[in-house]
Parts: structure tokens; C-alpha cells; sequence
């Protein structure tokens, strides 16, 4: 018989995470429940090999985040159209732009005829549907508003999206700015240089200081490489031992959030995602607990993430959310205002979407004023690097013109 692996919480409150051995999730979730426990999330225990089967059976890569955001609006559009369940999956899998889609739908249908719940037959795929994913799915089937619930998915899921494309655009012009330069500055190295050195070894003169710095750098560069690549290496030695030391990473997330500008910036963005799955997953009904151990996983940076841990048991404990909040180093004041305002006036949710929406808007515009700061100082680096290396030609050109003189 299966193992199914189960996070609950008793009748206290606590929270319980173990293995239960049934045929079906309903019937892991029947025993929990005759336990005494309420389950909040139910999954098979894979093992490696039922993990590389599952990745055979599958074949080609899923779909990417933009898919996944595209296929989860037009699920909502259906939902909320009084499409049956059945029939939404049926019209996604033949209408759906990728392969990867269709063949998506159709193994969500697939489960979803077998007698699974919509949220079930999501959960089976934790590669493409998160936690959070699954669980606003579950609450929205057990209030009877899963179209609601797919519509917030979605605008979570396109912001995040939007976020991320106004990084990449905004890196652009710099990354072409800094292959530009390495073009020019191999030019410069790779012809101009060996062609004019030898001149000054044939007539016995001594070689320009500028001229010589290059050469020597030349010469060296194969120790060069391999210092910097040394160096390299046990930095990324450094950070994958880290990976594996939770208080080590710990350490280093809350270094970055003290860098200045940077650190502000990692704040405001990890506010903004916290704020979105937890304002998201309340409007779906989510209980507060459940929302927030979904929000603390949204959080990518682990020293803020251990912070929420803390905030999560002390709600637990009766504790009310913005000051449980305020014990938080780095968060936004603002945020925790707005929070508070929330609680008082019952309407948590919807403020903590106002609060990620704001964050979400200050992050891209301080992300267009850093890369329009980051874009003329870079032009200016990169025209003394690359107007030095020409300057030092030059002068190389120049006393070449004297020996030819004399």
C-alpha cells in the first residue's frame, strides 16, 4: 500500500508533518481526520526511483512560468463562466498553444475523472504547481469559489512575470554596453599591440610604460586566470557550503539585506511576494495559519524566511499578525502600518494586496532608477577603459614616428 506524506494541525493548533500508509489521498485524509487532525496538504511519498518514472512518463520539459500563468487565466476564465470543471479541461487541452499544455490538461483531466479534486489532481504535479498554488485551489473548492481562486492565481502569477521581465529589459543596454567593450578591448589587445611591440625589440628601445603594463598583463595572464579562477572557486565553495548550513545561509541573506540600496530593494521585493501569496490566499478563504506557512515559502531570502517562522508561531499563540510583524528586522514601516489597518478593519486580505501592489510598483521603479544610474556610469567606465587602452596605442604610434626620425 502507498505512503503519503501529511502536514495537519491538531485540535491545539500545532502543527504535525509525518507518513500515513493508505490507497488513495481521500483515504489518507479520512484517517487523519478520524485521528482527531485537520490536513492541510496530503501527497504520495515518492521515492527516487517512482520520482524518475513520473519524469519518464512526462518526457519533455513542462511548461515554463509564462505558460503556466497563461494556462491558469484562461482556467479562470472558464471557472468563472460556469464551464464545467470537466468540460474547462477538456477545452484547454485542445486549445492550448504547447503541447506541454495540452498534455497537461489532459493528465489534470484525467485525474479529475478518476474521482480526484481539482486540488489533488494539481498536487500530483509539485514540479509545476507549488504549494501555494495547490492550496488557494483547495480552499477556493471548499467555498465553492474556484474561479475566483484561479483568477487571483493568475494576477499573482502575471505580476511576478512582469516583474521579472522589467529586469531583464532593464539589463539589456548594459550587458550590450559591456560586450561592446570587451569586443574593442580584444581588438585592441589581440592586433594593434603584437603588431606594434616588436618594433621597439628590433631598434633596442625601450618599450613605452603604458605599452609594457599591457604586454606584462599578457604574459600573466594565465596566472592571472588562474588566481581569479581560485578565488572564484572557493567563493562558489564557500556559498554551497552555506546551502547546506542553514545558520551559515541565514547569516549571508541578512548581509545582503544590509547592503545599501540593494538591501532595501531585496526588502521591498520580498514584502511584495509575501504580501501577494498571503492577501491572495486569505481572499480565497484560506485559513490565516495555512496562508502564512504558504506566504513564508513565497520568501525566498532565508534570513527573512526564519523570521517568519517565528511570526508564525506567535499567531499561533494568539498573537495578532502586524505585531508579531513588527519583530521583523528590514521589513517596510509602511507595510506594517497598512497591516495593522487591515486587522482593525477586518479587511486583512485586501490590504495586504494593496501593500504588495505598492511594493511591486516601488520595486520596478527603483530597479529603472538603479539601471538608469548603473547605464551612464558603466558609459563612462567603459570609455576610460577602452579610450585608455587607444591612448596607450597612440603614444606607442607617436614613438614609433621618432625612431623613424632618427
Amino acid at each position: 500500500m502507498p505512503m503519503f506524506k501529511y502536514r495537519a494541525y491538531s485540535g491545539s493548533g500545532d502543527l504535525l508533518e509525518g507518513e500515513i500508509e493508505a490507497r488513495t489521498v481521500a483515504e489518507a485524509e479520512d484517517a487523519l481526520f478520524q485521528r482527531g487532525v485537520t490536513p492541510f496538504e496530503t501527497r504520495a511519498a515518492k521515492t527516487e526511483g517512482a520520482a524518475r518514472l513520473t519524469q519518464i512518463s512526462f518526457g519533455k520539459r513542462g511548461p515554463n512560468a509564462a505558460q503556466i500563468a497563461s494556462f491558469t487565466r484562461e482556467f479562470a476564465t472558464l471557472e468563472q463562466a460556469d464551464v464545467p470543471l470537466d468540460q474547462s479541461l477538456r477545452i484547454l487541452s485542445a486549445q492550448s498553444p504547447t503541447p506541454a499544455l495540452r498534455e497537461l490538461a489532459q493528465e489534470i483531466l484525467a485525474r479529475i475523472v478518476d474521482g480526484a479534486s481539482l486540488s489533488d489532481a494539481l498536487s500530483r504535479r509539485p514540479d509545476i504547481f507549488g504549494q501555494e498554488y495547490v492550496n488557494v485551489v483547495r480552499e477556493g473548492e471548499t467555498v465553492g469559489k474556484v474561479g475566483p481562486a484561479l483568477s487571483d492565481l493568475a494576477e499573482m502569477l502575471e505580476r511576478r512575470l512582469e516583474l521579472k521581465a522589467r529586469v531583464q529589459s532593464a539589463l539589456i543596454y548594459p550587458a550590450l554596453l559591456i560586450t561592446l567593450a570587451i569586443v574593442a578591448t580584444g581588438v585592441v589587445l589581440g592586433t594593434l599591440v603584437p603588431s606594434i611591440a616588436p618594433i621597439f625589440a628590433d631598434n633596442g628601445k625601450d618599450m613605452p610604460a603604458g605599452l609594457q603594463f599591457i604586454l606584462n598583463v599578457e604574459a600573466n595572464l594565465g596566472n592571472i586566470a588562474l588566481v581569479l579562477a581560485a578565488v572564484g572557486g572557493a567563493i562558489a565553495a564557500l556559498y554551497k557550503m552555506a546551502q547546506s548550513r542553514p545558520a551559515w545561509l541565514i547569516a549571508l541573506h541578512r548581509f545582503y539585506l544590509r547592503i545599501p540600496i540593494v538591501g532595501s530593494l531585496l526588502a521591498q521585493f520580498a514584502t511584495a511576494r509575501f504580501a501577494r501569496t498571503l492577501g491572495s490566499m486569505l481572499k480565497a478563504g484560506v485559513p490565516l495559519l495555512q496562508g502564512l506557512e504558504s506566504a513564508r515559502t513565497a520568501v525566498s531570502n532565508q534570513f527573512l524566511n526564519h523570521e517568519l517562522a517565528g511570526v508564525i508561531e506567535a499567531v499561533r499563540g494568539g498573537a495578532h499578525l502586524s505585531g508579531s510583524l513588527a519583530n521583523v528586522p528590514y521589513l517596510p514601516p509602511v507595510a506594517l502600518q497598512m497591516v495593522t489597518i487591515g486587522e482593525e478593519t477586518a479587511q486583512l486580505g485586501d490590504m495586504l494586496l494593496r501593500v504588495a501592489a505598492m511594493f511591486e510598483r516601488e520595486t520596478q521603479r527603483s530597479i529603472e532608477r538603479a539601471m538608469g544610474l548603473l547605464t551612464p556610469m558603466l558609459t563612462i567606465f567603459i570609455a576610460t577603459v577602452v579610450g585608455g587602452l587607444i591612448m596607450t596605442v597612440m603614444d606607442a604610434v607617436l614613438s614609433i614616428n621618432d625612431l623613424a626620425v632618427k
